[in-house]
């Protein structure tokens, strides 16, 4: 990396980090955010702090997936909403589909398998007593 683009970007991350506002990442902007920032770190938000204090390490970061922060919103039972609030009769979003239950945030790869078999769990109970209480016929 060149040395003075690391300078240029410890600066900018700096003049952020003194009042505490990411305006990149948005770091520290939820309460779920400064759950895990450090406790010890006195400043306006505990997710960041000023680099201040060499030695500097640099290392090479690309993007990735890890799942989804944001899907279609539903209700108890995993059934979909329209835009007005209401279910979708017999359409269920679970699992990456379905909006998280975390709001927004994704505290880790996997964190969305329980929810998800939760939800699935919910719907699949969901649609059976349906179709109990209404039959389809066999083709």
């Amino acid at each position: 990396m060149d040395p003075s683009a690391l300078q240029r970007t410890i600066a900018e991350f700096n003049e952020q980090a003194r009042p505490g506002i990411d305006l990149l990442f948005g770091k520290g902007a939820s309460a779920f955010d400064r759950f895990y920032g450090d406790p010890a770190h006195a400043g306006p938000n505990n997710c960041m702090g000023p680099l201040e204090t060499p030695p500097f390490y640099v290392i090479r970061i690309t993007a990735g997936s890890m799942g989804t922060l944001a899907g279609l919103k539903t209700d108890a039972v995993g059934r979909a909403l329209n835009g007005n609030g209401r279910a979708i009769d017999g359409l269920y979003a679970v699992g990456n589909d379905m909006a998280n239950v975390f709001q927004g945030a994704c505290p880790g790869g996997g964190i969305t398998l329980g929810p998800g078999m939760t939800f699935g769990y919910l719907a699949g109970l969901h649609a059976a007593d349906r179709l109990s209480a209404h039959p389809v016929a066999a083709v």
